[in-house]
């Protein structure tokens, strides 16, 4: 009696074991091929964005989306908070101004689209997601381009902007094998 529940647990703990190594296995795997569909993005900064997330570990590609989505909105609200306490400040000058409040409402779009893109998601509307995640993309580079309009300007968020960006290529790069599949 003992021998057999001691071989049941075993088979059970071997069992989880390789199930837990598969689904890793399936976030590396995932994250391989979206870095290889797109040259903006980095198998690296792929699997260690969506490891922050523990439930990425045994997480199924609809899953990882969803995961990545979170990540995407939250930095983009991130941004526009950090954005938004720059324009309270009173030592920025007029053009400055102008160029954040741009970005704001850029980024404030972005983060409206991606929740769009959710209900896009769920309804499987693969290319309908795919346009609301490449326009919501775009807002990084629209914004960044308002500074470099002025000699010597910087987008003074630009490692956060700098991280939007390859989110959601993350995700775009998922949207395309889910619409494969």
């Amino acid at each position: 009696m003992k021998c057999a529940f001691s071989l049941s647990f075993n088979f059970a703990f071997v069992f989880l074991l390789f199930r837990c190594s598969l689904n890793l296995n399936n976030l590396h795997h995932y994250c391989y091929e979206a870095a290889n569909s797109d040259p903006n993005l980095s198998n690296d900064f792929c699997v260690a964005s969506l490891e922050a997330n523990p439930k990425s570990n045994n997480a199924s590609l609809e899953e990882l989306v969803e995961i990545s989505t979170k990540l995407a909105i939250s930095n983009v609200t991130n941004i526009s908070y950090y954005i938004s306490q720059l324009l309270n400040a009173k030592s920025i000058d007029k053009y400055t101004a102008g160029a954040l409040q741009d970005c704001l409402e850029l980024y404030s779009d972005a983060n409206s689209t991606l929740h769009d893109f959710i209900l896009d998601l769920k309804s499987k509307a693969y290319f309908k997601a795919n346009v609301d995640v490449s326009t919501a993309m775009d807002s990084s580079s629209t914004c960044e381009n308002g500074f470099k309009e002025r000699t010597g300007a910087v987008f003074p968020s630009t490692k956060e902007n700098d991280t939007f960006f390859p989110l959601t290529a993350i995700i775009i790069a998922f949207i395309n094998m889910l619409s494969r599949s």
